[in-house]
């Protein structure tokens, strides 16, 4: 096997320079080591955040690429951790220099052959865009370790929207690259994922954030992922532990990946406490596609109906006069008993004694 790295060890792990003719300079200052292992894997709280956008929500670093790494037994015990960057002076993504074929993992894992599980936490996820040809390198090592299972988290989405022309093959290959699932699984981080890897590769974390839930910027964004990569891949992510979000009561029935309102000055003001050198910046989440609101307004329905004559003048006199009577009748009824009352005693006396002269003929 051709070597095109070098190793140099350090006080607590391994430092690699992939490639021979990389350099120390002032334009990357990761170079000429892109790669570590061991305790030199490690990054601070700040720079955490930096890449990965926790727990604030995306940053969207476009020059700054961060890949942890984990290689595992099959009975699940960690043969070696370690971490990628990319080279800003070269223009090397961190996947393309960490799978490069006969380079420093391929060595690792053909030396310590069979392994059983790959694990990458990165903050982009990996691309196949002319030059680097990530997605294309990982494809590679896994046909040439067919027992190695490969599991990728991810906290960003790369070059996947339209306005970017390399969109449709990062897509495709990302397609590809699930398409051989479940050996190969593609998962936004999520809940209790972020605490793995800030156990594992994060140094200087303070106390509380372990015991924390995970902020609603960070939930949605991670909602979000899960989604994308749902619907580019086709395939459901394996391992989503995304925790509830509280919601206004109008709006719990919208997707989970809806963006949540956030207080911006809150999170900065938190953050600065501990890091007043890395000021956060606002996260840009792509609005959701969710079903419009609706509302419970009342319409006013007018209808016309064609009514008999009588019928139509007796419900408009209801309507116009409550309790309404016939005041004709009443009036009338009223005349013949008070007016005739004298005179229909006499016809009744008189009647009375006709019909008894009758009987006596």
């Amino acid at each position: 096997m051709e070597t095109i790295f070098q190793e140099f060890s350090a006080y607590n792990g391994t430092l690699i320079k992939p490639y021979y003719w990389l350099y120390s300079n002032h334009n990357c200052v990761k170079c000429p080591y892109h790669i570590r292992t061991g305790e030199e894997s490690r990054v601070t709280y700040g720079e955490f955040y930096e890449a990965f956008g926790f727990p604030y929500g995306p940053t969207m670093p476009e020059n700054k690429q961060l890949l942890f790494y984990e290689i595992k037994a099959f009975n699940g015990a960690v043969i070696q951790k370690g971490q990628a960057t990319n080279c800003t002076h070269s223009n090397l993504h961190a996947e393309s220099m960490l799978f490069e074929k006969n380079g420093y993992l391929d060595a690792f894992l053909y030396q310590h052959y069979p392994v059983g599980y790959l694990t990458l936490y990165t903050n982009f996820t990996p691309c196949n865009e002319f030059g680097h040809c990530c997605i294309s390198k990982m494809y590679d090592l896994i046909m040439r370790y067919p027992e190695m299972r490969l599991d990728i988290y991810f906290s960003q989405m790369y070059h996947v929207a339209e306005e970017f022309p390399t969109s449709f093959w990062n897509k495709e290959a990302l397609k590809s690259l699930a398409g051989h699932s479940p050996r190969v699984t593609l998962n936004p981080l999520s809940d209790g994922v972020w605490k793995t890897v800030l156990y594992a590769f994060v140094r200087e974390v303070p106390e509380n954030t372990m015991y924390q839930p995970i902020l609603p910027a960070r939930a949605s964004a991670d909602s979000y992922n899960a989604h994308m990569i749902h619907f580019i891949t086709g395939i459901k992510p394996y391992y989503v532990d995304t925790p509830p979000i509280s919601q206004p009561q109008e709006t719990k029935r919208f997707p989970e990946y809806t963006r949540d309102k956030i207080n911006p000055i809150q999170q900065q003001n938190r953050f600065l406490q501990y890091y007043p050198m890395f000021a956060p910046r606002m996260p840009f989440i792509p609005a959701s596609h969710g079903p419009k609101e609706v509302t419970s307004k009342p319409r006013q329905i007018v209808r016309h109906l064609n009514m008999p004559m009588e019928i139509s003048e007796e419900m408009n006199l209801n309507n116009t006069v409550t309790n309404a009577r016939k005041l004709n009748e009443v009036i009338v009824t009223e005349q013949v008993i008070k007016g005739n009352d004298k005179e229909t005693k006499r016809n009744r006396r008189k009647k009375k004694a006709d019909s008894v002269k009758k009987n006596k003929r």
